[in-house]
This record gives C-alpha cells, sequence and structure tokens, in this order.
C-alpha cells in the first residue's frame, strides 16, 4: 500500500469535484492507494479493482497505453470512464457494481511489448475502495528501486531535522523561550509596583504587595496573599475589568494559602497590550467562586 498520494491523483479529484473523503467515510469504506506488478506469467487473468458509488479510481501505468483501444463491458451507464492521458485512465461509477457482476475493462498498451494488455475486474467491495492503483508493466531496475529509497531516505532526513527544531524550540524555557514565542520585544520587560489604597479584607483576603510585569502582549501580577479567614485558600481564576480579561494561568508555590499565612500568587493574562498608567480592577477566586480576592484598582 503507498503512503504517499501524488498530486496527480489530487489535482484529478478537485477538477472532477469528487468529495471521496467524506462519502467514504459515511459508508465506511477505506481509501486504499497500491501497486499491481503485471507479470507474463499472469497474462490473461483480470486485476481486480474495487470501485464504488461516487468515488474515483485512477490507475496510472509506467508505459504508454492505447488511448483508442481501451474498452469497457457493457456498463456504460453505471461507469463512466475517462482516459486522461498516455497513462493515466480514471473511473467514476454512477452506481455500484451489483455484488455478482465483474464489469471488464481491457487496457492495450502502445508499445507492442509484453503483456500487451491488462484485464481489469471491476467489483464493489464493502470496505474497500482503489482510489489510486499504479500499475508497472517495465521490470524496475535496481537502480530505479535505489533512487527511490534514496528518495525516501532524503525526505525522511528532512522530517527529522524539522522535528529536532520544533523539539528544540518547544524545549527553551526562559528568556530564549519568551523571545522565540514572540512575548519578548526589544522593549523587554517592563515592572513597576503600585502603591494600593488600604482597604478591608473580602472574604478574610487580602493583597498587601503588587509587582506588575508587563511585556509584548501579556501581563502578569505577582500577589503577595494573606489569609485572614479559617480556611485554606486556593485560587483558580483571576480577572481584569472593566474590560473583562480571564488569566491565562494562576499559579503558586504551595497548595493553597492556609489560614494566617502569607503565599505569592502569580496570575498571567495575554491577548492584548496593557498601556503603562492604565488602571485596572483585579478579582481572584477560589474553584468555587465562594470567596475572592478584590483589589479596586491597580496601575499597570
Amino acid at each position: 500500500m503507498l503512503l504517499v498520494s501524488r498530486p496527480l491523483l489530487l489535482l484529478s479529484l478537485l477538477l472532477l469535484g469528487t468529495n471521496v473523503t467524506a462519502q467514504e467515510i459515511l459508508r465506511g469504506r477505506e481509501l486504499v492507494q497500491r501497486r499491481v506488478a503485471l507479470s507474463q506469467s499472469a497474462t490473461g487473468m483480470p486485476v481486480e479493482l474495487h470501485v464504488a458509488s461516487g468515488s474515483l479510481t485512477a490507475l496510472e501505468f509506467d508505459s504508454s497505453v492505447d488511448r483508442a483501444g481501451v474498452k469497457m463491458g457493457d456498463a456504460r451507464d453505471r461507469l463512466e470512464l475517462l482516459v486522461a492521458t498516455d497513462r493515466l485512465i480514471m473511473i467514476k461509477p454512477m452506481a455500484d457494481v451489483a455484488a455478482s457482476e465483474r464489469v471488464l475493462l481491457t487496457v492495450p498498451f502502445a508499445d507492442g511489448m509484453s503483456p500487451a494488455r491488462v484485464v481489469f475486474a471491476l467489483v464493489t467491495n464493502a470496505t474497500q475502495v482503489d482510489a489510486q492503483v499504479q500499475v508497472s508493466r517495465l521490470p524496475r531496475t535496481a537502480e530505479a528501486v535505489q533512487a527511490e529509497l534514496d528518495e525516501v531516505r532524503s525526505a525522511c532526513a528532512g522530517k527529522d531535522a524539522e522535528l529536532a527544531s520544533l523539539r528544540a524550540r518547544g524545549a527553551a524555557t526562559g528568556p530564549s523561550g519568551m523571545i522565540l514565542a514572540g512575548t519578548m520585544g526589544p522593549e523587554g520587560v517592563q515592572t513597576n509596583e503600585p502603591t494600593l489604597q488600604p482597604t478591608k479584607p473580602t472574604d478574610g483576603l487580602k493583597a498587601d504587595r503588587v509587582i506588575v510585569f508587563r511585556g509584548k502582549g501579556w501581563v502578569a501580577l505577582s500577589l503577595d496573599v494573606t489569609n485572614e479567614g479559617l480556611a485554606p485558600w486556593t485560587p483558580t481564576e483571576a480577572r481584569l475589568s472593566p474590560v473583562r480579561s480571564s488569566a491565562v494561568t494562576v499559579t503558586m508555590r504551595e497548595p493553597h494559602v492556609v489560614p494566617g499565612g502569607l503565599a505569592r500568587v502569580v496570575v498571567e493574562f495575554r491577548g492584548e497590550d496593557w498601556p503603562k498608567g492604565d488602571a485596572r480592577r483585579v478579582e481572584l477566586r477560589d474553584s468555587t467562586g465562594g470567596r475572592r480576592l478584590l483589589i479596586p484598582s491597580v496601575v499597570f
């Protein structure tokens, strides 16, 4: 079975307007690409082809065919035959071949060499459709096989190099990762520590200190949070307003802020550039929404 679809087959599908993939998935049939090698001993024995209504089957030959001599059995009302070039024949059934029926397609070759022709038996298979069949009549030399192998190896080497590059890019962290991701530009990371207005704790929670980090398309807030309540608190979501922005990450080293304890919480927002001096309302909530930390105004 072939692994790579050839551009000629794809172009043919587009030109004929056949949505093969969608139709065959609905019918549960697998699209098959394969090679058929003709031999002297098999002369006169039909090669079975699996065709299906609404699906295109392309036959590609390694030597020229006699286009005028291509003949198909009595099924012109159900099977459309297109001899596109000297080496390409396409079959498009308008209806499935009956379960007990075999429609014969005879394709003679133009060069007079043996075998002089090939006969295909068109049948319908419940599980497979031949989308592309490469018919090999001329013997493949060792040089041809080696050339194909070298081509495959070259393609694999290129993919390996691309994969290694992607892995290295994905493994980059810290400043390197930020530069590669485009989240840190020439302006670097700007920071400021705004002065917080004295406020009463909300739900027993208050922020003692906030540091703002701003970069290209993102802002992160580092908050020192004190829990004056009686139960541990773990923030899981954060929002900025009046323009409602939700944090992409809410992280902390500790599993939660213990009662009477202090812990650092870092929240990160992305998707826009926050101008210097812009003031936002910051709200952090736990997973239940029962307790929240509210800071009326943080100046970026």
